[in-house]
C-alpha cells in the first residue's frame, strides 16, 4: 500500500443571517441549540471560539446585511487560502481509518472585505479547526453592498480535510 496524501477542500457558502437564525431558532419545548467542540480538540482548536446559538445581526442594529434584503449583493471572493492538514489530524485519519474531517466556520466579512469574528459551527478536532480558522482569516473579499455602498455580511465556510490513499 502506498502513501496517504492529504487534501483540503474549501467550500464557501454565503448564508444569510436570517437562515442562520432559523437554523438555531428555539421552538416551544426545545432546548437551545449549542455548538460543541469535538472531544478530539487540541490546544490550538481551543483558541478558536465557538459560535453563539444565534446572531443578532441586521442592518438596523449592527449594520450587517443579509441575502434576501432588498438591494443587497453578497460578497465575492477575491483571494482564498488553503488550510493545512494538521499532522495530528493526518496521523489520526491514518490510524483510525477516517477518510474525511469537516469543520464549519462562521465569519463576518467587513465592509472593507476582510474577514473577522471567525467562530466554529461544527468542530473536527485534531488541530484542524485552528488550521481552518487560520486559512479563513487569509481570505479577501469584494465586500457585500447595499444600494451600492459596502456593508458587512456573515458567511459560512465549510472546510473538508480528506485523506487519499495511493496504491
Amino acid at each position: 500500500m502506498g502513501p496517504v496524501w492529504p487534501a483540503v477542500l474549501l467550500t464557501m457558502i454565503c448564508v444569510p443571517v436570517v437562515a442562520q437564525q432559523q437554523n438555531h431558532k428555539i421552538q416551544a419545548g426545545q432546548a437551545p441549540v449549542t455548538v460543541e467542540r469535538s472531544p478530539r480538540s487540541n490546544q490550538a482548536d481551543l483558541a478558536v471560539p465557538l459560535c453563539p446559538a444565534e446572531f443578532n445581526d441586521s442592518l438596523n442594529t449592527d449594520g450587517i446585511a443579509f441575502e434576501n434584503e432588498k438591494g443587497v449583493k453578497l460578497p465575492i471572493v477575491k483571494k482564498n487560502a488553503a488550510a493545512r492538514f494538521s499532522p495530528e489530524g493526518r496521523r489520526a485519519g491514518q490510524k483510525e481509518h477516517i477518510p474525511e474531517f469537516e469543520t464549519d466556520l462562521s465569519l463576518l466579512v467587513g465592509s472593507d472585505g476582510n474577514p473577522q469574528n471567525v467562530c466554529i459551527r461544527k468542530s473536527a478536532g485534531y488541530g484542524l479547526d485552528a488550521e481552518a480558522a487560520k486559512a479563513a482569516m487569509k481570505y479577501r473579499f469584494k465586500p457585500a453592498t447595499k444600494d451600492g455602498r459596502p456593508v458587512s455580511c456573515r458567511l459560512s465556510l465549510q472546510v473538508r480535510f480528506r485523506l487519499f490513499k495511493f496504491l
